[in-house]
């Protein structure tokens, strides 16, 4: 094997496929990243045996073969290198990589124990703009379980349905849903795993074409015009989560979302140890308080708009301020559905987006 590459490209296509490997004792050849000629191009291989990625680079071939390449050392080395060229040969599993300023070899390991990376037949069953497809996956990964004690929620919920697809997650304690339109050959949901949203997100940015999927009964893959991701699905059922969602309100506070993030954090502060804040909605203020027996105690006032009576409720700020991060309007709406209920959590005049948020006791 013998190549010339760009370093820039040859460096975007190692940080997204590197990611996926995890240090792995018991089968180094999972910390490699495989590197093989493929009609005129160079892929690059990584998987950890639940995910793997695929990701094709233009070189200049001189001679075709493959090398599989410990992924920590090369990319660390190639982190530091700045010349726009590098030259990759390999004789056998000693690996040279040279460039204007740098000389150096690598030892490499055997090809043929680097795993087979499944594949699915290349017929879409729909696309998603990879843009809208990050901000959708991003809107709502936070709300994901960070547990496997329930499988089915450390994943997040597509379902593909009357030409628009849903994208939900929940770890019991707050709901995010995401609702985008699209063109689908039929209805089909599952569950994609976190680990594998993350993936998705990271080797999307920079990216903006059609990215498209296709589904079997326990795999997914998705490809682009350079990369092809292909993952396991999470087996089981999710949850009937649009229950959750209150389908009318008590009361409706409308506030400035800067000013209520910023109140919030300044909150924060003296929460308790179950990072607990109280929000009283009354007249035109809304008031935002905290006590801590060992710090102290603080009271903010925000500005807002409210419809029907005042209300009081106690969340937890953490998932109030992951909630605030994902709405793009300069307001957001807080609906109140009464005590003990959910308080739901949306940007101003936007029905895409839904956040619950369950309520902490008083």
């Amino acid at each position: 094997m013998n190549i010339i590459i760009n370093q820039k490209k040859l460096l975007t296509a190692v940080r997204a496929v590197e990611k996926v490997i995890s240090r792995n004792v018991s089968l180094p050849i999972l910390n490699a990243i495989l590197f093989k000629t493929d009609s005129g191009r160079v892929k690059l291989s990584a998987t950890n045996l639940e995910i793997g990625i695929n990701y094709w680079i233009g070189a200049k071939i001189e001679e075709t073969g493959e090398v599989a390449i410990p992924a920590r050392i090369f990319s660390d080395f190639l982190n530091n290198v700045t010349d726009e060229k590098v030259s990759l040969s390999a004789v056998k599993n000693v690996i040279s990589i040279n460039s204007d300023n740098y000389k150096t070899q690598i030892l490499g390991m055997e090809t043929k124990d680097f795993p087979i990376i499944p594949k699915l037949k290349k017929e879409p069953n729909f696309k998603i703009n990879s843009q809208i497809l990050k901000n959708t996956l991003a809107s709502v990964f936070d709300s994901t379980a960070v547990t496997e004690t329930r499988p089915e929620l450390s994943g997040v919920y597509v379902n593909i349905i009357g030409g628009r697809a849903e994208f939900a997650a929940t770890d019991s304690f707050r709901l995010s849903e995401k609702i985008i339109e699209l063109s689908s050959d039929g209805n089909r949901s599952f569950i994609l795993p976190r680990n594998t949203a993350v993936e998705i997100m990271r080797v999307l940015e920079g990216i903006d074409e059609n990215i498209s999927f296709v589904v079997s009964e326990n795999q997914i893959m998705i490809y682009g015009e350079d990369f092809e991701l292909i993952s396991r699905l999470v087996d089981g059922h999710y949850p009937e989560y649009k229950r959750v969602i209150p389908d009318k309100f008590i009361s409706l506070a409308r506030i400035n979302k800067v000013a209520l993030e910023k109140n919030v954090r300044m909150a924060s502060i003296f929460s308790s140890t179950i990072s607990d804040i109280k929000l009283n909605v009354a007249k035109d203020s809304l008031e935002i308080t905290a006590k801590n027996s060992e710090r102290g105690e603080i009271t903010a006032n925000v500005a807002c708009d409210i419809k029907n009576k005042p209300f009081e409720v106690s969340i937890n700020y953490h998932y109030l301020l992951d909630g605030l991060k994902i709405i793009p309007t300069e307001n957001v709406v807080l609906e109140f559905t009464g005590d003990g209920s959910p308080l739901v959590l949306r940007g101003e005049n936007q029905k895409d987006q839904t956040y619950v948020i369950m309520p902490l006791r008083s």
